[in-house]
């Protein structure tokens, strides 16, 4: 009995000590379903344009690049309606260059037709440090000594028009002596070869006058029936060759032609003979706007002639040949520049032009290339 108890009490035990052993050891915790992790965003799919190419540059068309320079002008003498055109051509070239970049800054200087004005004019652009001198010279030879300087400080010189005689100078001319042949060629055709002329002379001591007297007596030094009733100093201008005119005409034979300069001076020959009273003489044109609608007028009435001019716009030719020659194109040492001749039956398509103007293209710089660069 004491056994059985003994053996019943040692089975609680036990009992009770894996009961013991049961809760000391934790159960596991009861699995619970965990939220969802958020889901990630997809991956953005969108597909980026493409950088725009980087846009080239706009190419000049002139081929001319950006320059930080200055160009000068030297007009030595400002007293006509040819050069004033001139110098408004040069102004609006000059600023069509400046406005595109191809160079800083112009000046212009204006002078009394002396050789010292002039040289100071060289010489105050030599101060400066001007790039190019464009030049209409008082003389061909007096400004070298103050020109050489400029080119020895390195000033390119560009002298046109009324161009100078010294090496190393690009020089744009026109063939005076041959524009004086020709209209004087075309007088003694039409007064048959005889008959009293004036020879109107334009600014003295210039090389256009020089050279288109040169150009009127080789023809007229042919023909032994012609007499040169008279020289006057016209200027090239109206005003003083109407006023050199009407302190001779009283004194002087039939007048058969007048073989003006053909600068700005036609018409001041048309108004002496006229306000005087006498019959018009055949008078070469100048192709000034007051001389072309007079023409166009007289033509009716079988007045005949023709007109011819030196082209004013050259200031623009030269500013345009200064430009090339500092982008280091390849310029002629010498240029020829055109004449605008008119005959008979081309009036009619300049008797509207502008008053105080001269028939004259602008030259631009495509025009420079192409009619005298080449």
């Amino acid at each position: 009995m004491k056994n059985t108890f003994r053996f019943l009490a040692l089975t609680l035990a036990m009992v009770m000590m894996i009961v013991m052993a049961g809760c000391s050891t934790a159960a596991p915790a009861p699995a619970v379903a965990e939220e969802p992790a958020e889901a990630a965003a997809p991956a953005e799919t969108t597909t980026e344009a493409p950088a725009p190419a980087e846009e080239a540059a706009p190419v000049d068309p002139t081929g001319l690049k950006p320059g930080d320079y200055v160009i000068g002008l030297s007009n030595s003498f400002y007293g006509n309606t040819w050069r004033k055109q001139m110098v408004e051509s040069f102004t609006q070239a000059a600023e069509e260059a400046k406005t595109a970049g191809y160079i800083k800054d112009y000046e212009i200087q204006n002078g009394d037709h002396t050789v010292n004005t002039q040289i100071a004019q060289i010489n105050s652009f030599i101060l400066s440090g001007v790039d190019v001198i464009c030049l209409l010279a008082a003389s061909s030879t007096a400004l070298n000594d103050v020109i050489q300087q400029a080119m020895d400080q390195g000033i390119t010189i560009v002298a046109f028009d009324s161009i100078i005689d010294l090496a190393g100078a690009y020089t744009m001319d026109y063939d005076w002596v041959d524009m004086g042949e020709r209209k004087t060629q075309f007088v003694m055709d039409q007064i048959g070869g005889k008959g009293n002329v004036i020879i109107v002379r334009g600014v003295s001591g210039a090389a256009p006058d020089e050279g288109i007297y040169k150009g009127i007596r080789n023809v007229l030094d042919t023909y032994t029936d012609v007499k040169i009733a008279a020289e006057v100093i016209g200027q090239a201008d109206a005003t003083v060759t109407q006023e050199a005119l009407l302190n001779i005409l009283s004194s002087l034979p039939k007048i058969d032609a007048v073989i003006t300069h053909c600068g700005a001076d036609s018409m001041g020959a048309v108004n002496a003979f006229e306000s005087m009273g006498l019959d018009v003489p055949l008078i070469i044109g100048d192709n000034t706007a007051e001389f072309m609608a007079w023409w166009n007028a007289k033509a009716a009435e079988g007045y005949v002639t023709m007109s011819v001019n030196s082209t004013p716009s050259c200031g623009s030719g030269a500013l345009w040949v200064a430009v090339a020659l500092l982008n280091g194109l390849e310029v002629p040492q010498n240029m020829f520049l055109p004449f605008i001749y008119i005959s008979q039956d081309q009036i009619g398509d300049y008797s509207n032009l502008e008053a105080g103007k001269i028939a004259s293209p602008y030259m631009s710089y495509d025009y420079v290339v192409e009619n005298i660069l080449k």
